[in-house]
């Protein structure tokens, strides 16, 4: 039996996918949603959808309708990695280019929740700044958002490969 690759067809979903969640963010940016709306949800539902058809879609043109498991979950995580490397990078830019007020909002409300804490030293309060500020620049945002994207997409295709297969 011939195994037939599905690379390049996962390549073009995750890109198509990632640039749905892409022009998604920057209409949510546009329309002034505020970053803890619970609009932002759609985005999740938005992935999980695109996954899913991507999967389904590669199962019926390219295998015939059929797939295993084990193909439909690794379609999934080849269409879930090329969306967190597009997502990873327009998340740099967004943050240093489009949204730079992002970052000094969270900066902000870490210093305020640390200023909270009982017992709390100014010291101290600047020495956890000090480490936030590492973590918050753009360019630390754009890996930890494509690590933490690959592991949700991981995971969301272990479940929906389940139903695509």
């Amino acid at each position: 039996m011939e195994k037939k690759s599905t690379f390049s067809s996962s390549l073009q979903f995750g890109l198509l996918t990632g640039l749905v969640l892409i022009v998604f963010t920057l209409i949510l940016f546009l329309a002034g949603v505020p970053e803890k709306s619970p609009v932002h949800f759609i985005g999740l539902v938005l992935y999980i959808g695109m996954l899913y058809w991507g999967m389904v879609n590669i199962r019926n043109r390219q295998l015939n309708g059929v797939m295993s498991y084990g193909k439909a979950f690794g379609t999934g995580f080849w269409i879930a990695l090329f969306t967190a490397i597009l997502v990873g990078i327009f998340t740099f830019f967004y943050l240093k280019y489009i949204n730079q007020g992002f970052m000094a909002n969270h900066l902000a409300e870490a210093r305020i929740k640390m200023e909270e804490r009982p017992g709390i030293t100014q010291a101290q309060v600047e020495q956890g700044m000090k480490m936030v500020r590492i973590f918050a620049s753009p360019i630390m945002s754009a890996i930890m958002a494509l690590f933490w994207d690959v592991i949700m997409g991981t995971v969301l295709s272990l479940i929906i490969a389940i139903f695509a297969k």
